[in-house]
């Protein structure tokens, strides 16, 4: 059977170690058309790459599945720009998908690619072979738990848990019409996926390819979420591994440093955390300074392929004519103050939530990764920019990397798995010490998982996380203010995206949540 469905978009991507635009790309050849017969390690890995293709789509986390994740929070609000005002307000239905149209389908995409890796008898297992169907085995895991996040209800609500997600193992078949899987068995198939990945997956390489490590720190967030008996123990291990036992290529940023060896207290020079977000450099690169007469070398960070950086999706002109990522759609688009298509502000709650020494939000400046420079007037209260997301680098537009796992992660995983082991006292006091790190303030414990998740919300804004924290813990939302939806109860349907009346109507055996 033709396959052109997977041939648009496997490629395979090699990346070389200079400079960051230093790529070659080459298509899966037209002419091979029998894609299901696979006979050499470049194919896989061109079917293997074209799955990265897929996750980084707009569809999902080059845009729409990373933005979701604030959109659908209580820290942020859309302005007056009517993009993704939809989403924003839970303006969404099974006939009128809006914003969440192509994430079903691409996620099933990138499925597609990653199953025809694993089943393939045809190529000689040899050892990079092996690591490929591991890699592939780590993506399609991530492709499920996005799927199973966005499409199900939480493992702990005790809610339809018949509702899964359909679970497609086998090689691409236009005729099947898969049901869903209950919740349980696909995040059974996750965890197995990525036990796999552990095992068998590359141990360090580029920060864009699913290693070991990333494994590692997915598997222990599908541990706090699932949280079934022994779940906890089990992400406490993987953190604390992932923390003492990673290679030299993985480490924590050293958050409240400054980029320029002279003047450290200058607002005008940055932190290295404000650097790894809204520098302009991608890569490593050389610099010197005049302080006191001497002239000093140092290094101004890079924002991509950095220790901080556990995985991220590559971005550069060539990907960007596959996944559409570009001037009509893209993250820095919609977070950035300059960008004609700016519409996302953090509200001012969440502002006044940070210390005014911290580092995640910095002083008040244009240049802060929180602002009010230029923000609308009309918003009231107003809001604040992010420059989390900046639209122009050394690189180029719309070519910054797109940071998916953060070793910092490992720490707050480790904390909050030691609350749910009942070890609050450790808890307390290294969420104490993760925040001091930020020049943050601290917490007193009083209600210690609020306070987790608290940290958790400053430390990853921007990046697509608040949302589905909330809804792990069964928790209702509750934004404070610039708001039309103020408030969904808890375990509401509208935490549950609805699947589409278009793929309703192409598998007879696909059923809708209850209540959409």
């Amino acid at each position: 059977m033709k396959k052109y469905f997977f041939i648009l978009s496997a490629l395979v991507l090699t990346l070389t170690n200079n400079s960051c635009s230093e790529r070659e790309l080459e298509m899966f050849p037209p002419y091979a058309d029998a894609i299901d017969d696979i006979q050499t390690e470049s194919q896989l890995q061109m079917l293997l790459n074209g799955g990265y293709i897929s996750l980084s789509s707009v569809n999902v986390y080059g845009t729409k599945a990373m933005i979701f994740g604030d959109l659908m929070g209580d820290n942020m609000f859309v302005n007056t720009n009517p993009s993704f005002l939809a989403t924003y307000n839970y303006n969404f239905n099974a006939s009128q998908q809006g914003d969440f149209g192509g994430l079903y389908g691409t996620l099933y995409d990138a499925i597609g690619k990653c199953n025809l890796v694993i089943n393939n008898t045809s190529v000689p297992s040899t050892a990079n072979v092996v690591r490929q169907k591991a890699e592939a085995r780590t993506l399609r895991a991530f492709a499920y738990f996005t799927l199973v996040r966005f499409y199900s209800p939480t493992p702990t609500s005790g809610q339809n848990q018949e509702f899964g997600v359909p679970l497609v193992l086998g090689n691409y078949d236009v005729n099947i019409q898969p049901a869903r899987a209950t919740v349980a068995q696909v995040y059974d198939q996750i965890i197995e996926d990525l036990k796999e990945g552990i095992a068998h997956g590359a141990s360090e390489g580029k920060k864009v390819i699913l290693t070991q490590t990333a494994a590692k720190l997915i598997l222990s967030k599908v541990y706090l979420t699932r949280r079934a008996a022994g779940d906890a123990d089990l992400a406490l291990q993987l953190s604390n591994d992932i923390i003492n036992n990673s290679p030299g290529i993985y480490g924590p940023i050293d958050a409240t440093a400054k980029v320029k060896p002279c003047n450290t207290t200058s607002p005008t020079n940055p932190t290295k955390y404000q650097q790894y977000f809204a520098g302009m450099e991608d890569i490593d690169t050389p610099a010197t300074e005049t302080c006191q007469g001497q002239t000093l070398n140092y290094t101004i960070p890079g924002a991509e392929n950095h220790r901080e950086t556990v995985w991220e999706l590559d971005v550069n002109t060539e990907t960007a004519l596959r996944t559409g990522i570009g001037a009509n759609i893209a993250i820095p688009a919609y977070y950035y103050r300059l960008d004609s298509k700016k519409a996302f502000l953090f509200n001012e709650t969440f502002y006044n939530s940070f210390a005014a020494t911290d580092v995640r939000r910095g002083p008040v400046s244009a240049s802060s990764l929180l602002t009010q420079s230029g923000v609308p007037a009309a918003d009231s209260p107003k809001g604040y920019w992010t420059n989390k997301h900046p639209q122009i680098t050394k690189e180029g537009r719309y070519l910054r990397n797109i940071k998916m796992l953060r070793f910092s992660e490992a720490y707050l995983n480790r904390i909050e798995a030691l609350y749910l082991t009942g070890q609050n006292a450790l808890a307390l006091t290294e969420l104490n010490a993760f925040a001091a790190s930020r020049n943050g303030s601290l917490y007193t414990g009083t209600d210690l998982l609020q306070d987790i998740l608290a940290e958790r919300s400053k430390e990853f804004y921007g990046e697509g996380q608040r949302f589905h924290d909330i809804k792990r813990y069964n928790l209702p939302l509750e934004r404070p203010s610039n708001c039309a939806t103020c408030s969904i109860p808890a375990n509401d349907k509208l935490f549950v995206i609805p699947v589409s009346q278009g793929a309703l109507n192409s598998n007879a055996n696909l059923t809708q949540y209850p209540g959409w």
